[in-house]
C-alpha cells in the first residue's frame, strides 16, 4: 500500500509533465491579440508616430511644409543678414 501512494503521485507527474506533451508542465498562457488601443502597439501600422496621419492630403501638406521650413532656413536668414548689412 505504501509503494503505492507513493509511486502512483510520481508516475502521474511524469505522466503529466513529460517532454512529449510540448508543454513541459507548464501551461501557456492563453494569447491575446494585440489591439489598436491596447497599452503594446508594437506591430500596428502608424501606432509609434508622434504624430497623428489619418487624412494622407493633411498630412503631407504638413509634411512638405514642415521640410521645406528647414530646406529654406538658412537661405532666409542670409538674406536677412545681407540687407542688414547693406543698411
Amino acid at each position: 500500500m505504501l509503494p503505492r501512494l507513493a509511486i502512483r503521485p510520481l508516475v502521474q507527474a511524469v505522466r503529466h509533465g513529460s517532454h512529449s506533451s510540448g508543454t513541459h508542465g507548464f501551461k501557456l498562457a492563453k494569447f491575446q491579440g494585440q489591439t489598436p488601443t491596447g497599452f503594446i502597439n508594437d506591430g500596428w501600422a502608424m501606432s509609434r508616430l508622434p504624430f497623428f496621419a489619418r487624412n494622407k492630403w493633411f498630412f503631407a501638406v504638413k509634411a512638405v511644409a514642415f521640410l521645406a521650413a528647414g530646406f529654406w532656413a538658412p537661405f532666409f536668414v542670409v538674406e536677412y543678414q545681407l540687407r542688414k548689412a547693406n543698411q
